[in-house]
């Protein structure tokens, strides 16, 4: 039997893969596990694409309503506020990156992948929570969150750009 960190031998090699797999089973405790992939099974069978990543981020705003942010007057005071929620719950962090054009958002180590299974709605929480975290803090209304698609499941990545 192999253990976490260590090759056959015991020589404390470490397979990047399979220790960040191992991690990812840890992103959601087993009483959950089994009951959110029958749900995510049956938002993909039931539902579009589209509709369940609107449906998760109906529910990533009455999350974030339930966990409202103390008004802040920077981005940085924003992140910070963002975090704690996000620490206090075990759901990774975020990054707030503001650009000439656009303020971005990285979410790293949320436990959506790993508990939803690969389907990319999962992302519509995380966007529903940000959208809703940002019109609090005063985001003006031509303005919208939007999921960029990565090619990692382990990191969301959201642009806040006009709306066209």
């Amino acid at each position: 039997m192999r253990r976490w960190g260590a090759d056959a031998q015991g020589n404390g090699l470490v397979n990047p893969a399979e220790l960040l797999d191992g991690y990812r089973d840890r992103s959601c405790a087993r009483q959950w596990r089994g009951f959110l992939q029958a749900m995510a099974a049956e938002f993909d069978q039931a539902l579009p694409e589209e509709e369940s990543a609107r449906l998760m981020a109906r529910i990533g705003q009455r999350f974030a309503d339930a966990h409202g942010l103390p008004p802040v007057a920077t981005v940085e005071a924003l992140q910070a506020s963002v975090n704690a929620v996000w620490a206090d719950c075990e759901w990774g962090w975020a990054r707030f990156e503001e650009r000439a054009d656009q303020l971005r958002i990285v979410h790293a180590a949320s436990p959506l992948a790993a508990a939803l299974g690969g389907g990319a709605w999962h992302h519509g929480f995380l966007e529903g929570a940000y959208r809703h975290w940002l019109r609090g803090a005063g985001m003006l209304a031509v303005l919208d969150v939007r999921h960029l698609a990565t090619g990692n499941r382990d990191v969301s990545i959201f642009t806040v750009g006009r709306v066209f």
